[in-house]
């Protein structure tokens, strides 16, 4: 009895040491917010060096860090005329240039196989899919941990080392038409696209102040749909080698640009490079700006998510619980009818797609139509998706979609079963048809749904949920791009379009019937709709 007292004596004492370590590792925390704002100080008006002597207690290792006053570096655009709204946009466009690669990766099957066909190379049905969904083969798992590999490496190194990688990539394409070779590059391209999709997705967030989020996040898409214009644009002139090329000069203008790119504020204090942040801060909100209150906001959220946030197998766990699980299964419906549209194929096959239906126009411009119908959009997007409610938005632009996708396919399975074509007064239907529903997916569609999806996930099971949401979305349009030659070759191009319109209908009955409104809710609000935590 004596022996369990004294065991109930020790472990309390241990206890209330725990807790004042704790607290005094709070108080540490805090202290090093303020010397770091009184360091900003220093930085700005002085460049005489002075020490701070930063202490964490982690456990029972006391670390020391040896912060040097410096003035602060400072690039191109860090010069005072410019407005920090500017600055930031500067920046996303810099780290979506990866976004443009993207593009141009996703849209070169487009003009590529077309052309190939067209100079008698010849590749076969099962090499054609392969060709044209092999990098999203790849993103469908490596998705799930490129999350991992930028936050140790940070953005403008695999930015960096994406552009070479692609750079070579590109080269070899251009030099070979062996379909091995091209297959093992195109694996490598989905392999840097799952760095960079998460490049897109988190960077934008991260430097920019709250009121420009929603503007950062669509730049961010409007290039992604730019290097796709940019793909079909260069397929009116050029055939797949000297577009290849024109792909990797244009890496090395990115290279260039990557190396002026600074790291968000809040990925250099979860490094621990203090004396970067107030950089980075001074080069994305100006000199005159008072960065006091954000480098204080910035250290202590860190520290905080250092104590509570959920490591990624703690984050696993907790979707057991329904008030995870279910924001996790509805943003994954959520991409799943986006992709049911059919709108990868629109992108990977849309030169071919063009001529199967007849029209008398060329394939190649009716090609770059299609891309300026998904590029121009986005800039509508920006405009409604603030003034609107997400349900409304999105519910409308499916409704639009899924009638076009009807028309042009009862119209096409009608005159496919007369076997007399397309009359030559309206072989325009098809890519008016065809511009109309990518009208509506830029405008609603696509932006709204990644919006529903980043306020649908809560906070502790963000970091994972978008991984997994992510790797969803590779495998639904791995889907998509398989099945669409296969699907053509057993119902027709009408009957596909059919079967893509009736999966939009679906998807239109899904948002009234599940989806919660988040547009002018908290997270803590959105959260309520999936009920207690407990």
């Amino acid at each position: 009895m004596a022996d369990t007292d004294a065991a109930l004596t020790r472990k309390t004492e241990a206890m209330e040491m725990g807790s004042e370590e704790e607290e005094t590792t709070f108080h540490e925390a805090h202290d090093t917010n303020g010397r770091l704002a009184e360091e900003q100080c220093h930085m700005l008006d002085s460049p005489t060096p002075t020490h701070t002597k930063d202490e964490v207690n982690h456990g029972s290792v006391t670390s020391t860090r040896v912060i040097s006053s410096r003035p602060a570096c400072s690039c191109c655009w860090c010069w005072p005329q410019i407005s920090p709204f500017y600055r930031q946009v500067i920046m996303t466009m810099v780290a979506s240039m990866g976004a443009f690669s993207i593009g141009t990766i996703y849209a070169y099957p487009a003009v590529a196989l077309a052309r190939w066909e067209d100079a008698n190379v010849k590749f076969s049905t099962v090499q054609t899919v392969w060709f044209a969904t092999a990098p999203f083969m790849v993103s469908g798992v490596m998705c799930a941990v490129a999350g991992v590999v930028l936050e140790r490496l940070g953005v403008r190194r695999c930015l960096v080392m994406g552009a070479l990688v692609l750079g070579l990539t590109w080269v070899a394409i251009a030099q070979t038409t062996h379909f091995r070779v091209l297959l093992i590059a195109r694996l490598i391209q989905g392999l840097v696209a799952s760095v960079y999709m998460v490049v897109m997705n988190v960077y934008p967030m991260e430097v920019s102040e709250v009121r420009w989020r929603g503007i950062m996040i669509g730049v961010a898409e409007a290039m992604l749909m730019l290097g796709a214009f940019f793909t079909y644009l260069g397929g009116l002139v050029l055939f797949p080698a000297p577009l290849a090329y024109t792909f990797a000069a244009v890496l090395v203008l990115q290279l260039i640009l990557f190396c002026f790119l600074r790291e968000s504020p809040l990925w250099l204090a979860r490094q621990g490079r203090e004396h970067d942040i107030v950089d980075s801060l001074m080069c994305l909100r100006g000199r005159e700006v008072d960065m006091k209150p954000e480098l204080e906001y910035i250290k202590s959220s860190v520290y905080i998510d250092r104590k509570h946030q959920p490591t990624a197998g703690e984050q696993l766990l907790l979707f057991r619980k329904p008030i995870y699980l279910k924001p996790l299964t509805l943003c994954i419906l959520i991409v799943l009818f986006k992709e049911l549209t059919g709108q990868y194929a629109a992108l990977a096959y849309t030169v071919k797609m063009f001529q199967m239906v007849g029209s008398s126009l060329d394939p190649y411009w009716c090609a770059v139509v299609m891309g300026a119908a998904r590029f121009f959009p986005c800039f509508v997007s920006w405009l409604l998706i603030e003034r609107l409610p997400r349900r409304l938005l999105l519910s409308t632009c499916m409704t639009v979609a899924a009638a076009s996708l009807a028309t042009l396919g009862i119209f096409l399975w009608v005159w496919s079963d007369l076997d007399k074509g397309l009359p030559p007064h309206l072989r325009w239907l098809p890519i008016m048809c065809l511009s109309i529903f990518t009208l509506a997916f830029g405008i609603g569609i696509g932006p709204t749904s990644w919006t529903i999806v980043a306020e649908l996930l809560p906070s502790q099971v963000r970091n994972v949920g978008c991984g997994v949401t992510n790797s969803c979305v590779s495998v639904f349009q791995v889907l998509v791009g398989l099945t669409f030659p296969f699907i053509v070759q057993a119902v027709g191009v009408g009957g596909v379009f059919i079967v893509y319109s009736l999966c939009t209908l679906c998807g239109v009955i899904f948002v009234f019937a599940c989806l919660p409104e988040t547009r002018g809710k908290s997270f803590t609000e959105i959260q309520t709709n999936f009920g207690s935590s407990t």
